[in-house]
């Protein structure tokens, strides 16, 4: 229901708006839904933005579809592949690029010898222990290992409840500030690219320059490697020597592709299979771009919710910068959010009676504890 008052529909570029069954829970209808969608309308190209939950299925998506239809995602082994911490992990070790310590954790037993070994190397590295994919349900109660009080450390490995089916990673604990990167791929070549400055719940960018061209050649070369495709974004933190390295890789579209709007090849690098970027210039924002949304930092200075794990910014700096969504040739997607999809949802909370935490302005969601 919610979904049928999704702000996009109001773009004036928008011809057709349709809501799908989810993959996760119904794949068949969705899987059904979409092949006649694409017959209905003679698609030949989709550009998937999703959940973290369904990138997965948009990713096997063109097993399903007409040979003439392209999806422009990384194909779903490598997406699988990337999306789990510890194969992402071993993917830039097996490359030559710089990645943090990382061990993978099926069982009680992996956690315990790792840190045994780990005894005998004493450079007081600590680790935290966290789902191998992700799951927003896993993110409270995080110790950092090893801890003094062996048997509060035994029981903690134990109620993670490792096994093969739901793996967890042990990783080494780096160092503020986080920066995140979104990049873009076509035949193993990066053809978009941003860093930016990042935390938890995200909803400001502004390009960092000054890690730009060492996560830049980081990037590239994971393109390389992998042949991808597609695109993604990383989560970056610095070691104790200051060398900034990934701590995991999100498959999927990022909200921070507003940075680059404008660009005479963002239209390009998602519609053209043969767009290359040893012709044409590599799609980056403008060097001064800062985008907000204004409603987010309009609840963050009233005070509704605490200014945790985000970007508050002053009233200088939103006269600095400009809405993600507001675009003075097409207001009705900003309208629309904030004026029919946001008060939609908040209406539907209040007949349910569920407690939430905040209202995430970017894609237009009620935050829940352990939602996604």
């Amino acid at each position: 229901l919610p979904y049928r008052y999704c702000h996009t529909r109001f773009c004036r570029y928008v011809s057709k708006h349709y809501t799908l069954p989810r993959p996760t829970v119904q794949p068949k209808e969705w899987l059904e839904t979409i092949q006649a969608i694409v017959a209905e309308q003679q698609i030949d190209l989709i550009i998937p933005c999703t959940a973290p939950v369904e990138s997965s299925a948009y990713s096997h998506l063109w097993k399903s579809l007409p040979a003439n239809v392209r999806v422009f995602a990384l194909d779903g082994t490598t997406c699988d592949k990337l999306d789990n911490k510890y194969i992402f992990n071993q993917v830039l070790a097996k490359a030559s690029l710089p990645c943090p310590e990382t061990a993978q954790m099926t069982c009680l037993a992996d956690a315990v010898q790792f840190f045994k070994d780990r005894e005998t190397k004493p450079d007081g590295k600590k680790f935290i222990v966290k789902p191998a994919v992700y799951d927003p349900k896993a993110r409270s109660e995080i110790l950092f290992l090893p801890i003094q009080d062996k048997k509060r450390q035994i029981d903690y490995l134990r109620s993670r409840n490792a096994s093969e089916q739901v793996p967890y990673v042990i990783q080494e604990v780096l160092q503020d500030p986080e920066h995140g990167c979104y990049a873009i791929f076509n035949k193993g070549k990066l053809t978009g690219f941003e860093i930016f400055d990042s935390v938890a719940s995200c909803l400001v960018y502004s390009p960092s320059q000054k890690h730009d061209e060492q996560v830049m050649e980081l990037v590239a070369g994971l393109g390389k490697a992998m042949n991808l495709t597609g695109q993604l974004a990383l989560d970056l933190m610095h070691t104790s020597t200051g060398q900034l390295v990934p701590i995991e890789c999100n498959p999927r579209c990022h909200s921070a592709i507003c940075t680059l709007e404008g660009h005479q090849n963002l239209s390009a690098i998602f519609t053209d299979p043969d767009f290359d970027p040893d012709l044409d210039p590599i799609v980056t924002s403008r060097a001064h771009v800062f985008r907000y949304w204004i409603m987010d930092q309009i609840f963050l200075m009233l005070g509704f919710w605490e200014p945790k794990n985000c970007f508050k910014l002053s009233f200088r700096q939103v006269l600095r910068g400009g809405d993600a969504i507001l675009c003075g040739d097409d207001p009705m997607p900003f309208l629309a959010m904030y004026l029919l999809q946001i008060t939609s949802l908040l209406l539907l909370e209040l007949f349910e009676g569920t407690p939430w935490l905040k209202i995430d302005f970017c894609i237009g969601k009620i935050v829940k504890e352990g939602g996604d």
